[in-house]
């Protein structure tokens, strides 16, 4: 299984599963094919926590919302032959949304 830069649930439940079955670090780190200081990290996460789930990370609001976003699909398949400025105009006319 390759590494990957977020580690899902699944195989946080995995690794739990195996310490529970009383397998070391190293068996773990070599099934499941993550390096021993992931493992050790997510042990010690459930231990003192109890839970190992990932949090919703922060970062920038995107410009457009949920119903922005419907509104330029919308305008977009409305006019598939026009230029893309001329969309965008008309889409800033019927959301306010500014784009630069």
């Amino acid at each position: 299984m390759p590494c990957s830069s977020v580690l899902f649930d699944f195989w946080k439940g995995i690794i739990i599963g195996y310490h529970k079955c009383g397998r070391s670090l190293r068996d773990i780190s070599s099934d499941l094919k993550y390096p021993r200081s992931t493992v050790a990290y997510v042990i010690k996460k459930w231990k003192v926590s109890g839970d190992c789930r990932n949090v919703p990370r922060v970062g920038r609001p995107t410009k457009l919302g949920d119903r922005d976003r419907r509104v330029l699909t919308r305008e977009i398949r409305k006019n598939r032959t026009q230029p893309m400025a001329l969309i965008r105009e008309e889409f800033q006319q019927v959301s306010g949304v500014l784009f630069q």
